[in-house]
């Protein structure tokens, strides 16, 4: 079933839109990613600093890459398109619109709520677009975004089990008490 209709929604495009083409998605991805950092230059709350974004931005984008990059090579799914190759799932442009996505709404859902979800809209214009450049099937773009946003919960689990443990042996050095104490509580 879901094989028809996305033979449908590409032969109505074909047949719609046979030229369409742009290269707004290359660049809407990172727009997510751009509007925090610069949020928070400006002196905007988020959830966290800079240098935690940076950590932040540089994991998820590595485990969005992993599980896309590993996923498209082990698929080898043909693309809409015949000529463009056999890596069209999942989309990795959408996978990495929806982590930013993801991203901005996690940094921004507490100062500014309505803004922390505009990254989503963006997302599914990117994943439109890849559909209409015949660039990738329907089920490629879900599969991106769903990619895209676990990749980014699992960047912000693992940072924070990081930051936490850093910040912890941190304390321990301040206050050598504090080290002896909690040395003494694991003996016992």
């Amino acid at each position: 079933m879901l094989f028809s209709i996305e033979k449908k929604i590409h032969r109505r495009i074909e047949r719609k839109h046979p030229f369409f083409s742009t290269s707004v998605d290359f660049y809407l991805k990172w727009v997510p990613y751009a509007t925090v950092f610069v949020l928070n230059l400006t002196g905007i709350k988020t959830r966290s600093d800079w240098k935690r974004q940076v950590l932040l931005t540089a994991a998820t984008d590595a485990i969005r890459y992993l599980i896309t990059d590993n996923l498209k090579k082990i698929v080898h799914e043909h693309r809409p398109a015949p000529y463009l190759g056999n890596h069209s799932f999942p989309s990795g442009h959408t996978s990495s619109a929806f982590a930013g996505a993801e991203f901005m709404h996690r940094e921004l859902r507490s100062s500014i709520p309505v803004l922390s979800c505009a990254g989503y809209a963006g997302g599914v214009a990117n994943a439109a677009i890849r559909i209409y450049k015949s660039r990738h099937w329907l089920k490629d773009v879900v599969a991106g975004a769903i990619v895209g946003i676990v990749s980014a919960k699992l960047a912000y689990f693992l940072v924070n089990k990081f930051w936490k443990r850093k910040k912890h042996r941190r304390d321990e050095n301040a206050d050598p008490n504090l080290k002896e104490a909690r040395m003494q509580a694991d003996v016992a």
